[in-house]
């Protein structure tokens, strides 16, 4: 049976005066613009028969044919790519069952409507996803690796000698290697991944410090830090085709497992710092376990359990001899060979012909933020690009810090922090996910601030008290905005694709909307909406639909098993 779901195509929050949207990797990728866009003709989700408005006075009949009016609008909107308006009707059709006075419970035709409008919608967002017309601030990047794993590669005589001579040169606390599969790689990669190492060396200067820290800590070899080259070429928004995640490519049950939280605010798989101290953890439990850095590299990819049974299946406990025998994935025979490929030319450039320097490392200001603050806010305050916060808090996954953690730390950038203490300070604490700030231009006056943020002037010169009313503003003045509350649904970053599944709870005393909405990654609008709730308040006892993202534990691409311990867990799934 389908999933019931209700996604909502989603819709980019403009940013004003942030210019053009960049490539959320590094200040040197920027994304080009996208596109206009319009939809073809969709084969999946039915127009519904228009309706006309029904003269019986059965209230569930009129409902009904409003409701699919009201679709059907939306789908005229679809079609002719005005994909916000195709929202709008979408909710609107919804909402007209839910705010009725019809009860879903007991009316079992009104209840079949509203099934069928979630299906179909659900269907419109899922072939929306596909065109890629979903847009979100997040910028995700499918993982070098993913376009070569599963080719062969032909050595090139002259690589493979080179190559045997660079092993005998170069310094390395893990074993390197040079074999037809390694050098087969390093001939691909010098015709045709030239763009990946360069992407590699260029990255790696970022992230290098606090991966080495990391690996030290643990004491762990340094050179896995080509690991991460492989797995997302350093790139935290590196998002694979299986789901898996960030400069380390977790999947969601290993990132748990290793202490990484995922819920409405944050993804701290998208986290360099959190994410690199769980992949430690993880490769340090499987060298435990195999013994071999060869043999927990290929577990990393696969599974550890997966290597167990070849490792039992043959009697050989040796990745060489396993990925002679074929026992291994594809995928996982090539993800040592690339790794050591990776290493060797990282480890010594131009002797493959690559002279790239890299970028310095990260140089961040980190300031603890108790209470909700947009992060367009702070850009405001601090006169950097909002993206540029975006880069540097890469696992946040909406436009505001979290409201479920008090003791989040937001990175700045370097020499910024006394700056946004001091402005932040002029900002009153509850106000700082739709207030904003402004800096006045030449010849600007109080009264066209307010005219340009469509505000009163009252309320403008209310806030900005520190400001004399009757004189000039001085070009560079910041003036706080007092701008009303919006929708919550606006402060929403990164949004939710694929399916989502029917879950129930059971209200307990003491359970408020926000509590539950926080435990299952969702907003309170959305349960409230699901479950036709007239106000806020939940009565003890009674069972909430929720529709939680995610689907079966079989298309996972990287799960793992619990430390030192076998268990169903896989981090990539085989097709």
């Amino acid at each position: 049976m389908r999933f019931k779901v209700l996604l909502l195509l989603t819709a980019v929050t403009a940013v004003v005066a942030c210019g053009p949207t960049a490539q959320r990797t590094t200040t040197a990728f920027v994304a080009p613009a996208p596109a206009a866009w319009r939809p073809e003709a969709l084969p999946l989700a039915p127009t519904h028969p228009s309706v006309p408005l029904p003269q019986e006075t059965d209230l569930a009949t009129s409902i009904i044919a409003q409701a699919e009016q009201t679709y059907n609008e939306g789908m005229a909107d679809y079609r002719a790519g005005n994909l916000e308006a195709a929202k709008d009707k979408f909710d609107a059709a919804l909402r007209l069952i839910l705010e009725s006075n019809v009860d879903l419970e007991t009316n079992d035709r009104v209840s079949a409507e509203f099934d069928k409008l979630v299906e179909d919608i659900h269907d419109v967002e899922l072939a929306a996803a596909e065109r890629g017309d979903t847009l979100a601030e997040h910028h995700y990047e499918a993982p070098p690796i993913e376009s070569f794993a599963g080719l062969t590669f032909p050595v090139d005589p002259q690589v493979r000698e080179r190559v045997q001579q660079e092993v005998k040169l170069v310094r390395s606390d893990l074993p390197l290697v040079s074999n037809d599969y390694v050098d087969g790689v390093i001939t691909y990669l010098q015709k045709h991944g030239k763009k990946y190492i360069q992407t590699v060396l260029d990255r790696r200067g970022l992230y290098q410090p606090l991966i080495s820290a990391e690996l030290t800590k643990q004491g762990l070899p340094q050179d896995l830090i080509y690991l991460a080259a492989g797995e997302s070429a350093f790139n935290p928004f590196a998002l694979s085709n299986k789901g898996a995640l960030g400069i380390w490519q977790f999947m969601l049950g290993t990132g748990a497992l290793y202490g990484l939280k995922k819920d409405r605010w944050v993804d701290e798989r998208e986290d360099p710092a959190k994410s690199t101290r769980a992949a430690a953890r993880h490769l340090k439990d499987l060298y435990q376990t195999f013994g071999d850095w060869y043999l927990a590299m290929a577990a990393y990819d696969w599974s550890p359990n997966g290597v167990q049974h070849a490792i039992e299946r043959t009697g050989y406990a040796d990745f060489w001899t396993l990925r002679r025998l074929h026992v291994l994935p594809v995928e996982t025979e090539n993800y040592v060979p690339i790794f050591l490929a990776t290493a060797l030319i990282a480890k010594d450039p131009k002797a493959y012909g690559f002279e790239v320097p890299p970028d310095a490392p990260l140089a961040l200001d980190q300031e603890p933020v108790s209470v909700p603050t947009d992060l367009r806010l702070v850009a405001q305050l601090i006169d950097r690009p909002v993206e540029e916060l975006v880069r540097l808090n890469p696992s946040l996954q909406r436009w505001t810090t979290p409201a479920n953690d008090p003791g989040f730390v937001l990175n700045l950038p370097g020499g910024t922090r006394d700056q946004f203490e001091k402005a932040i300070a002029s900002i009153p604490p509850d106000k700082r996910v739709w207030w904003r700030a402004h800096k006045v231009e030449s010849g600007e006056t109080m009264a066209a601030v307010a005219r340009k943020f469509k505000i009163s002037p009252v309320a403008l010169a209310r806030a900005n008290e520190q400001v004399a009313a009757n004189e000039p503003l001085e070009e560079g003045t910041r003036l706080v905005v007092p701008l009303a509350a919006g929708n919550e649904r606006s402060l929403q970053r990164v949004h939710v694709r694929g399916p989502r599944r029917l879950s129930y709870y059971h209200v307990r005393t003491g359970d408020t909307l926000d509590l539950v909405a926080d435990r299952f990654d969702v907003s309170a609008f959305e349960i409230r909406r699901w479950n036709n709730l007239k106000s806020s308040r939940l009565v003890p006892g009674k069972t909430l639909k929720v529709y939680t993202a995610g689907g079966s534990s079989s298309s996972a691409r990287r799960n793992t098993v619990r430390r030192r311990s076998s268990s169903s867990h896989h981090k990539k799934a085989v097709a």
